[in-house]
């Protein structure tokens, strides 16, 4: 079976319909006014993605993600970066790297909850970063990415 980027697509809302989303700063892309539409378009016309899909921000931040249906997208204050999903090597939260530091963001002093930082390590080894609101919509985010990570993976 050929997985279309239409596919995809609804993949990634029938999984966003799980987690109760939409929320108040995770939406569906294609439910943005026009003018949200052509602020994000800006950025992202260029990059390749496939379907834009679902948009992931932070109140009073300006950073923010896009998960389309090829790449992941996103920025702050005007950088941008992206990623094929197939390049993707691992995901994990907050640049937890050892043992010990998942050890003690599991038991210390930042409870999961308050989790807001995705970091996504390329093939090349290199490390990237992407945000959500802490909480549901952040664990949203990361469970929707490692669904279409593993839907470009195979």
């Amino acid at each position: 079976m050929q997985k279309t980027d239409e596919y995809i697509a609804s993949r990634l809302v029938w999984k966003a319909e799980q987690y109760k989303l939409p929320t108040e700063y995770s939406l569906y892309f294609k439910n943005l006014t026009q003018k949200k539409k052509d602020y994000y378009y800006e950025y992202i016309m260029d990059q390749n993605i496939g379907i834009a899909t679902l948009l992931f921000t932070q109140p009073n931040s300006t950073k923010w993600t896009i998960i389309g249906t090829r790449k992941i997208v996103w920025g702050d204050n005007g950088k941008l970066e992206s990623l094929l999903f197939s390049n993707i090597k691992k995901i994990k939260p907050h640049s937890l790297d050892s043992k010990e530091e998942m050890e003690e963001a599991f038991n210390g002093a930042l409870p999961k909850m308050e989790w807001t930082e995705l970091t996504l390590t390329k093939k090349s080894d290199e490390k990237a970063n992407v945000y959500a609101l802490k909480g549901s919509d952040f664990f949203a985010m990361w469970n929707i990415i490692r669904m279409v990570w593993q839907l470009n993976s195979q």
